[in-house]
């Protein structure tokens, strides 16, 4: 009791009382910690959140079914619903159409759910507002073959009410549908955030013209609640293009498709939180720097020296503690911002969904808030425990502290060479489970080894730039070189977290760069034709919206068009992962476009193997995830029968993560006997003649169905601005850490200052000028930039390619070109130096403010 007593009594003067004193790199502190914490918060809270919406989305749809019967892609025949009567009393089915429309008003893209209303509510859980749920207040919904149920929260900036007239943009055609029942917001009325509306299935068949069709059968076990079994017994009455899938199938789907993509952000929100702990062993340092003479005093008393470690390691947790905390609060914030640019990305790129906003309790934050206060005394334990165990005559002796703890940089420059072997070696192995865990732990094994290396290259710095500091900037350049290496400990930390920062921001920009080129001259080389022709489906592009086929005979009789080439693409399961089966025109393909094949004929030789034949074409990532190359087989149950593909030619594809199988459309509609289309385009004989035709298209096409109709440079403009807009959050991740780093500078400086007072005070003695110890500081503040620059630059390239050529290739598939912004490289080192010199501005300031005497008194 008496150790806890004396304990708290040292507390206080030796720890709180200082950081109270010292407010300023107090503040700096602690706002570098709650960067960190907010930003891996923020990150962690979208991610769950995008994932959770679309699986609560699901489940909701789904109600209480035990399993999915569905075809890929395709609407099915209903009669197949009449096999499962042998099952009825083991299984009860309730028929489904689905589809999406576009509120013309707000252009928000709604789902239309299609049931048996009469028996619908036995799976799935809504509730009328406007009418009771008995047969005579049903019968209206029922018997109206334009009526639609919607949510009470439907597009509140609507206000529709019972009666009102709804117009709809289905399968690009105006569609109006009146509002006959209001859904309270509870149950399937919250999902897709109330974007979501009922029909009666009858109705529904007619509006997404689906008559005798079926999109799905949701079905509940009656009895038997085993799915294997089950399954196996439904299964048995169906044909085989028919799967019997759990309801969470899709979302695990889904999970699978985004897991890579979340856990890119994972980790490169980590390093910002990494970075932001170099502040705590910063303040930590400077902590027993400042009190030296103290720590040496209790010692000589008798204290203990774990007293001693447990001071300053409480002392990070107090920082650690307070920095969490506004970390949790900020990250919360933050979230609703990366919230935004993640749900962009996933529709764009995966999925589309409606996330909703979430609900933070703060209980959640305490896992977080734990997290930063963990690695917030983690930091701590080697100044603390260096502290501790110095002998009182070492730690009052000045520079004692660095230069026990730093002492022997050839073994750290060893295990550094020896952490970059490592890395090395864990980049050429591959992906673990489909992911590349290595690839990651490459780059971590980078950027320890670049911190192992930073004393060598400090003691480098100084062996190779004192005569030219001193050739220009006279004794004040040559002193600031050869401090250096006076204080090799914080300087290497310093070092060491600027180099992190800008080898995120170089590592990042050479990638984000090198996707932008690559996409840009994908683009150029693939996309020949001169209009692009698609249904107005909304915001966002998918492959729900079809157009009938039959408005493409009358575009090719249009004055300059020379060929129009139909594209029509399914959602399909291939290997239990997501893929899409695509159709096209190969005899056309092969006169006028222009694939880029990596492995296979030349894509003007297509035709002559792809037309009419059960052969196929795989982008780059369905042959990556896959394993199939040229030569192999794909194999799919059709609705007519088993559809076994032969792989003529492997082609670089950068629109789909998922990847593609591409058919002949004559193959195509052998198998699924589905002559709608998703989009067209168009080859022009003249450019000139694009405004025309354009025109042309929109009346031939207009008077029918609403189309969006984009010229090549239009459609490369928009993918080029999804892809920045996609990427803005790795920017806003980058600048994060980058301003952390910089904090981490200044800290260091300021602590540099301190510990070499008396330094400076026997400077001033032997007649140094104030300014010229600004000078001196400033000096050295530029030399630590250069040094953490070029070491950032060299790591960013190696990143770099280990980002390109391993994660992206093993999470994704894609084949990128190296390409080097060379000049934005250069900039950027040169303003990341020239931002670290002005961090030494108030440093070096400080240093010419501190009175000599008090300094020296002591001596």
């Amino acid at each position: 009791m008496r150790d806890v007593v004396h304990f708290k009594n040292l507390f206080g003067p030796l720890i709180v009382r200082p950081l109270w004193r010292d407010p300023f790199r107090f503040f700096i502190t602690i706002v570098g910690v709650s960067l960190g914490v907010a930003v891996f918060l923020s990150i962690q809270l979208a991610n769950r959140q995008t994932l959770s919406s679309f699986t609560e989305t699901v489940d909701l749809m789904l109600g209480r079914a035990n399993a999915v019967i569905h075809a890929d892609g395709v609407p099915f025949d209903e009669t197949y619903f009449k096999r499962l009567l042998p099952l009825r009393d083991t299984v009860k089915a309730y028929p489904v159409i689905e589809g999406y429309g576009v509120e013309t008003g707000s252009q928000e893209v709604v789902e239309i759910l299609g049931t048996d209303l009469l028996q619908d509510s036995g799976i799935r859980d809504f509730s009328l507002k406007t009418a009771d749920d008995t047969l005579q207040g049903l019968l209206p919904l029922i018997l109206d073959p334009r009526g639609i149920i919607i949510p009470e929260t439907f597009i509140p900036e609507r206000h529709f009410k019972p009666g009102d007239a709804i117009e709809f943009l289905i399968n690009g055609q105006p569609v109006t549908l009146t509002l006959t029942g209001v859904l309270e917001s509870k149950g399937l009325a919250r999902a897709f955030k109330g974007n979501v509306a009922l029909m009666d299935i009858a109705a529904a068949q007619s509006v997404f013209g689906k008559i005798g069709q079926l999109d799905r059968i949701d079905v509940r076990f009656l009895n038997d609640k085993n799915f294997d079994r089950m399954q196996s017994k439904i299964a048995a009455v169906l044909p085989e293009f028919l799967h019997v899938d759990r309801p969470q199938h899709r979302s695990g789907q889904v999970e699978k498709m985004l897991r890579a993509f979340q856990y890119n952000l994972t980790a490169l929100s980590f390093i910002a939180l990494l970075v932001g702990l170099y502040l705590i062993y910063n303040m930590i340092s400077l902590s027993v720097v400042r009190r030296r003479t103290e720590i040496g005093t209790l010692r000589a008393l008798g204290a203990s020296p774990y007293w001693i470690a447990a001071l300053f390691i409480l002392e990070a947790g107090v920082i650690g503690a307070i920095g969490s905390a506004f970390g949790v609060a900020l990250g919360y914030g933050l979230a609703k911002v990366s919230l935004q640019a993640i749900t962009l990305t996933v529709q764009n790129l995966y999925v589309s969904a409606n996330v909703a906003d979430f609900d933070f309790h703060w209980s959640e934050g305490i896992p977080y808030f734990m997290l930063g206060v963990g690695l917030s005394l983690g930091s701590a334990l080697i100044p603390a425990y260096d502290a501790a165990r110095t002998s009182p005559t070492w730690v009052m002796r000045r520079g004692s502290y660095d230069l026990k703890v730093f002492r022997g940089n050839r073994r750290l420059t060893a295990l550094g060479i020896g952490c970059l072997a490592l890395a090395a070696v864990c980049a050429n192995l591959p992906a673990i489970g489909g992911f590349p865990w290595l690839g990651f732990a490459s780059v971590f094994l980078v950027i320890l080894g670049m911190s192992c290396l930073a004393p060598g290259a400090l003691v480098w710095m100084r062996d190779g730039s004192h005569r030219l500091c001193k050739n220009w900037f006279g004794g004040e350049g040559l002193l600031a070189s050869r401090n250096l290496t006076q204080n090799v400990g914080r300087n290497a930390i310093a070092v060491s977290s600027l180099a992190i920062a800008f080898m995120m921001v170089i590592s990042m920009s050479i990638m984000v760069h090198s996707f932008r080129q690559t996409v840009t001259v994908w683009i150029d080389q693939t996309l020949k034709a001169d209009l692009f022709v698609r249904a107005a489906g909304g915001k966002h592009i998918d492959y729900q919206y079809a157009l009938p086929v039959e408005p493409i005979a009358d575009l090719k009789q249009l004055p300059g068009v020379k060929a129009v080439d139909a594209f029509r693409a399914l959602h399909i399961t291939y290997n239990d992962q997501p893929a899409i089966l695509g159709s096209g025109d190969f005899e056309v393909l092969s006169r006028h476009g222009n694939l880029v094949i990596k492995d296979g004929p030349p894509a003007r030789d297509l035709a002559a193997l792809m037309v009419g034949a059960d052969r196929a074409i795989v982008s780059e990532p369905f042959a990556y995830k896959h394993g199939v190359g040229v030569g192999d087989r794909v194999t799919l149950e059709t609705p007519n029968g088993t559809m076994s593909l032969e792989i003529v030619a492997v082609y670089y594809d950068y629109s789909q993560e998922r990847g593609y199988a591409i058919v002949d459309r004559r193959t195509f509609l052998k198998y699924y006997e589905d002559p709608t289309v998703n989009s067209f385009v168009v080859y022009l004989e003249d450019k000139a003649d694009l405004p025309a035709v354009r025109k042309a298209i929109l009346k031939t096409i207009g008077a029918s169905h609403r189309v969006i109709v984009r010229s090549y440079g239009e459609l490369k403009e928009e993918v080029l601005r999804i892809f920045d807009k996609t990427f803005a959050i790795t920017y806003s991740l980058e600048i994060i850490g980058v301003g952390v780093a910089l904090l981490g500078l200044f800290n260091t400086l300021v602590a540099l200052i301190i510990e070499r007072r008396r330094e400076m005070a026997v400077l001033r003695f032997i007649g140094a000028y104030p300014q010229q110890l600004r000078r001196m500081v400033w000096i050295e503040a530029g030399l630590l930039g250069w040094i953490g620059s070029l070491m950032g630059l060299v790591a960013g390239v190696v990143v770099s390619y280990i980002l390109i050529f391993v994660i992206n290739k093993q999470a994704f598939g894609w084949t990128i070109q190296i390409f080097h912004p060379l000049t934005f490289m250069l900039a950027a080192t040169v303003f990341f130096w020239v931002v670290a010199a002005v961090a030494g501005l108030y440093p070096a300031r400080l240093a010419t403010q501190q009175d000599p005497r008090e300094s020296i008194r002591v001596e």
